[in-house]
């Protein structure tokens, strides 16, 4: 199973498509939303896209315990904040607390930031940290229009897919 992580990029729109994409190649998918992505798109666009209530709080079942040993965490599209947090292992809202939770399991973490460009730039040295600590991957944005644009679904699933494979080998 994939927990697709869902943050407040513009980008989130093509989250559902992105879910759907990875339902047609027979992978589950659960979801989990930040506050951000919640006014962008209703967590109901993605309870339909992955076929699962999406998690949008923790609660007393522990989400942010229960998902974190899946086959990957994806975070598309990761914002500046939210990969910020996870370099310096800030937990204070749901997919933070999973990304870190996940993180002292050893479980493939994935992020597909898209941003402006300049915040991207900003970001690099937190990249980095995360890259040099071998915590996650990233995935390189399209550099288009002075953003650091969301890649093509296909290659996303593509990505994610060998994640999932070197982490069983």
């Amino acid at each position: 199973m994939i927990i697709l992580c869902v943050t407040g990029s513009v980008a989130a729109t093509q989250a559902i498509k992105l879910a759907r994409e990875f339902k047609r190649q027979g992978v589950e998918v659960k979801c989990f939303m930040s506050e951000a992505a919640c006014k962008i798109i209703h967590p109901n666009s993605m309870e339909f896209a992955t076929g699962s209530a999406v998690i949008t709080e923790l609660t007393g079942n522990i989400e942010h315990v229960r998902y974190s040993q899946e086959d990957l965490i994806l975070v598309a599209p990761a914002t500046a904040n939210t990969i910020s947090k996870f370099a310096y292992k800030i937990a204070d809202n749901p997919i933070s607390t999973l990304l870190i939770t996940a993180y002292g399991h050893d479980t493939p973490i994935l992020f597909v930031p898209s941003m402006h460009d300049s915040m991207f730039k900003a970001i690099e040295e937190n990249i980095q940290k995360i890259k040099d600590e071998g915590s996650a991957s990233f995935m390189p944005p399209v550099m288009d229009e002075g953003k650091a644009k969301f890649p093509d679904n296909e290659d996303i699933v593509l990505e994610s897919l060998r994640c999932i494979n070197l982490s069983k080998k």
